[in-house]
């Protein structure tokens, strides 16, 4: 079932500031403030209260503060996935435009659209070369362990360590990984022997 800014839980009317609510709902009726006695953010439209008048519906769609909320909501996805989602739902709320005869009004959230999705490739293009090395250091470390795992006696653990000092340098930058191995070697070493460390272990300061 295809769902709208309110029913997505993108936009909450309870939030929506009723002051520009108000002002713009009396440019919309032609009216002056104080003509509205009461004004309600309903779920689903504004419920308004006329002075000496009937209440009267009036759809939030038919307020420039609808277009404003869709960009606000646009410029907060921070994933491609995040905006495709949106994308689909701003596709139902153009159908409203549609049917009423204004596609113009949707314009705005068409480029903004276009232009958060060219920010978010540029963005992702530029984070690849972080998330391959990042992912480098993962699989460094899951070879490293499986090298600890096999070591049998101390004297093989020490005769790694000048090569695995070496190595986590290019890995410097992600101390999470380093740390992980200096500390499952520190452990390797107290798990074969249940001796301390030596003097010349400190491979990892």
């Amino acid at each position: 079932m295809s769902q709208n800014l309110i029913t997505s839980g993108v936009v909450d009317p309870a939030q929506l500031p009723l002051e520009q609510v108000r002002e713009e709902v009396a440019a919309l009726l032609k009216i002056s403030l104080n003509q509205i006695e009461r004004l309600e953010c309903w779920p689903h439209q504004i419920w308004v209260k006329l002075v000496e008048s009937r209440a009267k519906f009036v759809s939030y769609r038919r307020l420039s503060l609808w277009i404003k909320q869709g960009l606000e909501a646009i410029a907060r996805c921070t994933s491609r996935a995040n905006l495709d989602q949106l994308g689909e739902i701003l596709r139902t709320e153009r159908e409203w435009y549609d049917n009423h005869k204004q596609p113009e009004a949707v314009q705005p959230w068409r480029n903004a659209w276009a232009q958060q999705a060219q920010h978010l490739r540029q963005e992702e293009e530029q984070l690849k070369p972080v998330k391959a090395h990042q992912q480098a250091g993962v699989e460094w470390q899951k070879a490293w362990q499986q090298i600890l795992y096999c070591c049998r006696d101390c004297m093989g653990l020490e005769h790694i360590a000048p090569e695995l000092k070496r190595q986590s340098q290019e890995f410097a930058d992600l101390p999470e990984v380093v740390g992980a191995i200096a500390q499952l070697w520190q452990q390797r070493w107290q798990q074969l022997f249940s001796c301390p460390l030596p003097k010349s272990s400190t491979f990892f300061p």
